[in-house]
Formats: structure tokens, C-alpha cells, sequence
């Protein structure tokens, strides 16, 4: 046992759907044996064990004989279907190690709206004061944020987002993401022979040169989805082990690329940082970036330059240079409509612009999270 899972008191563990499915779409029933014996193992040993599924659109869409790629809605029934079989399967292969399961159905709003998360944040510790083992998943049959792109949310991605979210917003000390690859390589291991497995990953810009998405058929989310949530879990306080889970033992002797954790948030900046979805994308220019970045600033109106989506005063936007770079997010003070009209001017300028008194920040470093802190 790696010496990060050994250590930990608390695990997330993902599991995706070619991890949970054969070849021929029907449920992996002596893969999952051996998952769920190793998860009642941690559980056994005084940790706390969190499994993040997906799966249920899959077997769902077996049981119908229907193709739902590109309807929605036909993917919302097939999860209806798809997730009671996959709890009935868990609860049966838990109860022979003695082991109680729940079922927790989230979706991206759960996680955003405060008061909705803290509610869930108690439901989830109580669960575990209990030593039962919580699966989570997204309620893909009322939400179409894991089946649908969305600009708002990024989508959770196959459940990779989610994956981390549970993990930084409950205090994990591991997070482990098993797919059907050994881990993340330097170039595409299907097209390069040569290619090298990543035993740690520490420069997200660096895999962002590198281009890897789509290195893999792994997932929905694919692999630049799993590098997204480890470096969300890492911004939270969590390591992440990106690692195959066709292996035997895969939980135990998980090996793989590390991403180590980067820093511990407070628990409102970690909702603030690490929410599951934003109103809206703030875009600044360098001088803003750098102010932000190096000089631990306030986001004033002048270093705005775009405005996309739409918000409400209060809500979580996105903080992004013009390259696209995320750097940070945090509670705006106006909404969207009021951005567009204060954005490149001066703080004196606000008040006639807007036909109010108001203030100068944009975003108060207060309620600001900067991931390169």
C-alpha cells in the first residue's frame, strides 16, 4: 500500500464506466467484487470511504437495447434505469463484508448554492459518523450537466469534476480516479510507442503545452477532464492518484501519476474556489493577471476587458486572461449587465456610469480565491 493511502483517513474513490462495464456493455460483476472488497478493507482499518460512480447510462442503455448518443433525454431514462440496478448490485456485494451503503443523487446546483451544499455536507458526515459508505453520482435523470456540455458549469465531465468536488469540499486526504489507462502519459501511448507514464504531475502548464487531450478513449470526460479534477482537488488540500482500476488490487496497490496537494483553502474559500459551477467569466488583462497573481489585489474595473454570461450580483464568476487561462474565482459584487458597464474604467467613474453609489471592487480580495497562490 503507496504511502499516500496508507496515510489517508479519508478517500474519495472514482470509479468510471469502463471500470464498471465490459466489452459488451453488461455490469464487470468479479471487477466490481474485488473493488468493493477492497473499499470494505479501507473502511475495516478506521478510514473513511467515499466512492464517486458512473455507470448508470451504461447499463441502462443495455437493458433498453437502445442507442441514446446524441438524445438526452433518451440518456436521462437509461440513467433511471441504469443507476437502481447499479445501487442494487453495490448493495448486495457491500452487505457480504458487513458493510451498510447509501445513495447521495447531486447535482451541479447542489454544490454552488451555499446553503444547499452545507445541508449535503451534513448529510454526508453524518452518513460516515455511521460507518456507512456513501455513492455518489450525478442525477443525470433531472440534470443534463454530465450529459450535456455547458458553458456555465463546465459539465462534471464523467464524473471526474465530481469526483473532486466531494473529495476538497469534505475534507479528503486521498482522491482516487481509476480509468482504464495506467495513469497520464506524455504524449498519446496509443499513437507513441515511446510514450512516457508520468509517475507525478506538478506543472499543469506544462501538460497544457503538451496538448494531451484526447489521448485516450478512457471516459467522457477523457484525459484533460481527470488532469481538471486533480488540479481542483490539489487547489483543495487533496492528493490525487490518476491509476488504472483493471488491475488487480487496484485500490490497494494503487500506482500511477501522483498530484500532490497544493494547498489548504478555509472552508468558504474552498466552496468559493472550488464550486462546482460559475455564473460567469471575468476576462483581465496582463496588468490585472500579474496584480492578482504577485500583489494579492482586489479585481478593479479597470483591468476587465470582457464579460461572458450571465449573473446576479453575489454569485461565483470565473476569473480568466485573455489566453484562457483560469487563475482564479470569487463572489462578483455587480451583476453581469453592470460589469459590461463599468468594465476599463477608472473606480471614480463607477458611481456615473451606474447612477449609484458603489463600490470600487469588482471582487474584494476578501472573497477572491487565486489558484497560483
Amino acid at each position: 500500500m503507496r504511502t499516500e493511502l496508507q496515510d489517508a483517513r479519508r478517500v474519495v474513490v472514482k470509479l468510471g464506466t469502463h471500470i464498471l462495464t465490459g466489452a459488451d456493455g453488461r455490469m464487470a460483476v468479479p471487477r466490481l467484487r474485488s473493488l468493493v472488497r477492497q473499499c470494505a478493507r479501507l473502511a475495516g482499518e478506521g478510514r473513511s470511504v467515499i466512492l464517486v460512480s458512473s455507470g448508470a447510462v451504461g447499463l441502462g442503455r443495455k437493458v433498453l437495447g437502445i442507442d441514446a448518443s446524441g438524445d438526452v433525454t433518451a440518456r436521462q431514462a437509461c440513467a433511471a434505469v441504469g443507476q437502481s440496478l447499479l445501487m442494487e448490485e453495490y448493495q448486495r456485494l457491500f452487505a457480504r463484508h458487513g458493510r451498510t451503503v447509501a445513495q447521495l443523487l447531486v447535482t451541479a446546483g447542489d454544490f454552488a448554492d451555499r446553503r444547499r451544499y452545507l445541508t449535503l455536507k451534513g448529510t454526508f458526515e453524518r452518513l460516515l459518523s455511521y460507518g456507512v459508505i456513501p455513492i455518489v453520482n450525478e442525477n443525470d435523470s433531472v440534470s443534463t450537466m454530465e450529459l450535456e456540455e455547458d458553458a456555465r458549469t463546465n459539465s462534471f465531465g464523467d464524473n471526474d469534476l465530481l469526483s473532486a468536488l466531494v473529495a476538497s469540499k469534505l475534507g479528503a486526504d486521498l482522491l482516487l480516479i481509476l480509468t482504464n489507462v495506467d495513469g497520464i502519459y506524455d504524449s498519446n501511448p496509443h499513437e507513441n510507442a515511446n510514450a512516457r507514464l508520468l509517475p507525478e504531475l506538478d506543472d499543469f502548464e506544462v501538460v497544457r503545452k503538451l496538448g494531451l487531450k484526447g489521448q485516450s478513449a478512457y471516459g467522457r470526460g477523457g484525459v484533460s477532464s481527470k488532469i481538471e479534477a486533480a488540479r481542483l482537488a490539489s487547489f483543495g488540500g487533496v492528493h490525487t492518484i490518476i491509476s488504472s482500476g483493471l488491475r488487480s488490487n487496484a485500490i490497494l496497490d494503487c500506482r500511477g501519476t501522483l498530484v500532490r496537494s497544493r494547498l489548504k483553502l478555509s472552508e468558504r474559500k474552498r466552496w468559493i474556489g472550488l464550486s462546482s459551477g460559475y455564473g460567469g467569466v471575468l476576462v483581465v488583462n496582463d496588468g490585472a493577471a500579474e496584480a492578482l497573481l504577485r500583489k494579492n489585489a482586489s479585481l478593479l474595473p479597470a483591468g476587465i476587458v470582457d464579460v461572458r454570461g450571465r449573473f446576479r450580483a453575489q454569485e461565483v464568476v470565473s476569473v480568466e486572461t485573455s489566453d484562457g487561462r483560469e487563475i482564479g474565482r470569487g463572489i462578483v459584487h455587480f451583476a453581469a449587465d453592470e460589469v459590461r458597464k463599468i468594465r476599463g474604467c477608472h473606480s471614480r467613474e463607477i458611481a456615473g456610469r451606474l447612477d449609484r453609489n458603489a463600490r470600487k471592487q469588482v471582487i474584494h480580495r476578501d472573497h477572491l480565491v487565486i489558484f497560483g497562490e
